[in-house]
């Protein structure tokens, strides 16, 4: 089979990418490939670039594309869907409109005109200048669709509107790595890449018959590069099954709604460039919440959807009339899936939303289940939200998952499963009515009181100083604790703003420490010396890692001046100092010197406060003591401090 290179494709064709294709998928790892095989691509030889698979275009669709019906019917330009292979021509288009921004306008490459060079591949114009069509780009209405054209391509489209989406970051990155690449190139240079990508790249190129099925082709053929995700394989599947609901009037319907949902979920997925979400996660939750969860499914969430759920034999011959797929089901799933990615937008953004999405209080729960974790709650919760569930009774929620997280796994270290199939099955009961809110808010207070346990976190922190030998330090709930101990003194003192960041608290950075013990590891000084010598090692290094010896500090300080005296951690007399840091550095800072006796006061204060704010009871003073690890030690000051 004879070799097509870039100019052969594009002779007299239009190309678009279809509705059921994916966006621009590629990072920096394969664009960075690819950029390499043309610069290492001796410009004599020819390298084999894969496989190119085009489905003609009907005439029922081309003649809703109303804007390029004069180069088909007029000019002659056959039009064709990109099945496969859409990757590698959108990145050889980005690189040559790269290559067609670097050179002088007035350049010629390979005896072209940058003009005639535009034509061929990129925008089409007639000579009376009223009839436009770009040659190559996506279905109109995809939202990469205006991107490419204003942003990529740099011309004038009919609205100009564009949504940004982790694909169309995608196109952006690409465009100006390879502009970066380009930059300082000579002309000649430049010309030979534009040699190499248009002559010398080369590709299998196929036109799909009329009778192949080019859905199923299209998610066998992508399996061989980048993998197609979940979602993406989705969208393929349910626009495939829209087009099997022959005798019904609501098919193209569904389609222009499936597309909507999906410009919905990737505008969401990637509303927050600095932290864009997994639409993987995204659509597992969604399955917990939708359908009946049971174990026997196990977390085999695509497989269910795409193989027990929505198949093609569900719609022409299903096995029993259970399993018939109507088409008002799929709709039904389409518009929750638009409706839900907000709403899991907003779980994960929460101060992202406006006042009247989330109330502050969800907001600052939200926040908190963020930092904690949200562990099995997460489809719960979003029912909630897509539920339309009473405001308040949805703070009650969002507090009540924050307690039993805590409580469960920070303290009583129960297994990481607790509860959670009973959670994600209620997320469905939820959201189709079959519970109340306040029927789960007492199942979850029910799990809490039956499986909440004090022993278990004491013998938690035993174990952390016999193998750890670091205590409470080591515990996984310490900064989590201590954050929130932080602003409820905050809030407490009335202060309007936090100088301690949960970023800087959580960060490990080497030679560094955001959590520091008051009374260091390494006592050195003299003032530690005076107070702590008459203890044993032993009693020490309980002291040392004992919940009350720990602060989180507003900013991170090198761990050499850890061992400072008291005195000098107060104020260094330079402006630096536990005076003038976080409101729990401001609350040790007013203690006149800092001794054993000081360490148990501080850390009864924080089991109680520990007590109040998760609404449990942790024990006696002689537990709490023993908790501490403080229970033993003689507290009485050395003499010569009496």
């Amino acid at each position: 089979m004879k070799l097509n290179s870039l100019s052969d494709i594009f002779e007299r064709r239009l190309l678009r990418i279809p509705d059921y294709q994916r966006g621009y998928a590629w990072n920096e790892h394969q664009v960075a490939d690819f950029w390499e095989d043309i610069l290492q691509l001796d410009s004599d030889r020819i390298h084999y670039t894969g496989v190119i698979t085009l489905e003609p275009v009907k005439p029922t669709l081309y003649q809703r594309w109303e804007k390029d019906l004069w180069l088909i019917e007029g000019v002659g330009f056959r039009p064709f869907y990109v099945v496969d292979g859409q990757q590698r021509l959108t990145t050889s288009m980005i690189l040559l409109q790269a290559i067609l921004e670097t050179v002088p306008k007035d350049s010629e490459l390979n005896y072209q005109s940058i003009t005639s060079i535009r034509k061929q591949f990129i925008f089409f114009e007639a000579d009376n200048k009223l009839q436009q069509s770009f040659i190559f780009g996506y279905e109109k209405d995809n939202p990469s669709d205006e991107y490419m054209k204003t942003k990529i391509f740099l011309e004038h489209s009919g609205s100009n509107q564009f949504l940004e989406t982790l694909y169309t970051r995608n196109l952006s990155f690409a465009k100006r790595y390879f502009k970066e690449c380009l930059e300082g190139m000579s002309v000649d240079k430049v010309v030979l890449i534009y040699k190499k990508l248009t002559q010398k790249l080369k590709f299998n190129l196929y036109e799909i018959d009329e009778e192949i099925d080019v859905f199923v082709t299209f998610e066998t053929m992508n399996n061989r590069g980048k993998p197609l995700t979940s979602l993406e394989l989705l969208k393929n599947r349910l626009i495939y099954l829209s087009t099997l609901f022959k005798d019904n009037d609501g098919r193209e319907q569904l389609r222009i709604n499936i597309n909507d949902a999906w410009k919905t979920m990737y505008e969401y997925l990637g509303k927050n460039p600095d932290v864009p979400l997994s639409d993987n996660l995204f659509l597992r939750n969604h399955w917990t919440m939708y359908f009946k969860y049971t174990r026997k499914k196990g977390d085999d969430y695509i497989k269910y959807l795409l193989e027990d759920k929505f198949s093609a034999k569900n719609v022409t011959h299903p096995s029993s009339p259970e399993d018939e797929l109507k088409i008002e089901e799929v709709s039904e799933y389409v518009k929750s899936l638009q409706q839900s990615i907000v709403y899991w937008f907003y779980i994960h953004n929460p101060y992202f939303a406006q006042t009247n999405e989330l109330t502050e209080s969800h907001k600052r729960w939200l926040d908190r289940l963020e930092r904690l974790s949200f562990r099995s709650f997460k489809p719960l919760i979003l029912s909630a939200f897509v539920s339309k569930q009473d405001p308040v009774m949805i703070e009650k929620l969002l507090e009540a998952a924050e307690r039993y997280n805590f409580t469960l796994f920070n303290l009583s270290q129960r297994r990481a499963n607790t509860g959670d199939t009973e959670f994600f099955s209620m997320s469905r009961d939820l959201l189709t009515g079959e519970k109340t809110i306040a029927e789960v808010l007492e199942s979850i207070n029910q799990w809490i009181n039956k499986y909440y346990d004090p022993d278990k976190f004491l013998a938690h922190i035993e174990e952390k100083y016999e193998l750890d030998r670091d205590g409470f330090y080591h515990w996984d709930g310490v900064r989590y604790f201590l954050y929130e101990h932080e602003q409820w003194l905050r809030e407490k003192g009335k202060q309007a703003t936090s100088k301690l960041s949960w970023d800087v608290l959580k960060s490990n950075k080497k030679d560094h420490v955001t959590l520091e013990h008051i009374f260091p590891q390494t006592p050195d000084d003299e003032y530690w010396k005076e107070r702590f010598d008459h203890l044993s090692e032993l009693e020490r290094r309980y002291l040392t890692h004992s919940l009350g010896n720990l602060l989180p500090l507003s900013r991170s300080k090198n761990s050499a001046l850890q061992n400072d005296s008291f005195t000098q951690k107060v104020n260094n007399g330079e402006g630096i100092g536990y005076y003038n840091g976080s409101v729990s550095e401001n609350e040790v800072a007013q203690y006149p010197e800092w001794t054993p006796a000081q360490i148990l006061k501080r850390g009864l204060d924080l089991l109680h406060f520990m007590e109040q704010r998760w609404i449990i009871e942790l024990g006696d003073f002689e537990f709490k003591g023993q908790l501490l690890h403080l229970a033993e030690i003689d507290f009485s000051a050395p003499e010569r401090l009496s």
